[in-house]
């Protein structure tokens, strides 16, 4: 698979490299979320998660912001506007369960707003790269709406639940470097130098035992689904899995060459 899936459709698709470009692609809308949007962001998903040649999964927006979550609009056009919404979120949800399921390592390259649900998908995220007029925001309860795309769930495990309540209440904006202190953003960079920060960032995780960072993502963003006793059981089993793989066993070689 390479290039582009639909160079107008409202989420891109190309794979080179190992790395896929999955890139949000309503700029004159600020990448919000419709129907449509949702269909093209589950198809490049499906799309990632099939594809063998795929390491490293990049996500970033086209134009002045990253996403400002759902389109106020095409809500407030809707006849039944609660009907839409559950239709909404239904088949958001499909992609941001497609998302948090992938085995492969998940970058995100954040300018200008990550607002709404589009900070979900900051937070279904592995690594972030932010610029430094970033800025995120939770937005929902300022028109009078409530979280989607996974956001009650992520967010009070990302900055802990009192500063997630803040967040969802007040609400408040948090700069690049407040995200940055709060545990949303891994690394602030210059705003010219997000795109390639990012994708330089996915070439290497590409460039290594892939396998065995799709595994250890799992391990981790899916530790809260059960106790200690039980994660145990699922690391010896992972860990197991992840020795047979032929790029930890040159990895290991490697490691001990200098040694023999």
């Amino acid at each position: 698979m390479s290039g582009a899936v639909d160079g107008g459709a409202p989420v891109l698709l190309s794979v080179a490299d190992g790395v896929a470009h999955v890139e949000l692609n309503r700029p004159d809308a600020s990448n919000t979320i419709d129907l449509p949007w949702t269909e093209a962001f589950t198809s490049a998903l499906q799309q990632v998660g099939d594809d063998d040649t795929v390491r490293v999964v990049l996500l970033t927006g086209r134009g002045r912001m990253f996403c400002a979550g759902g389109d106020l609009g095409a809500m407030d056009a809707a006849p039944d506007r609660s009907a839409y919404l559950q239709e909404l979120a239904d088949a958001l949800h499909v992609g941001v369960r497609l998302l948090d399921g992938l085995d492969k390592p998940v970058v995100v390259g954040v300018h200008g707003a990550a607002a709404g649900a589009g900070l979900s998908l900051v937070l279904g995220g592995d690594l972030v790269v932010a610029g430094r007029s970033a800025s995120f925001v939770t937005a929902y309860t300022s028109v009078g709406l409530t979280p989607d795309g996974g956001q009650s769930w992520l967010l009070p495990r990302v900055v802990g639940l009192q500063r997630a309540l803040e967040l969802t209440l007040t609400p408040r904006r948090l700069s690049a470097d407040e995200a940055q202190e709060w545990g949303i953003v891994g690394r602030v960079v210059e705003d010219e130098a997000v795109a390639d920060e990012a994708h330089a960032l996915a070439r290497r995780l590409a460039d290594g035992p892939a396998a065995a960072f799709g595994r250890a993502r799992r391990l981790l963003r899916s530790s809260y689904d059960t106790g200690l006793s039980d994660r145990l059981d699922v690391e010896a089993r992972t860990i197991a899995a992840s020795v047979a793989e032929p790029e930890s066993a040159a990895l290991i070689t490697r490691f001990l060459s200098p040694r023999r």
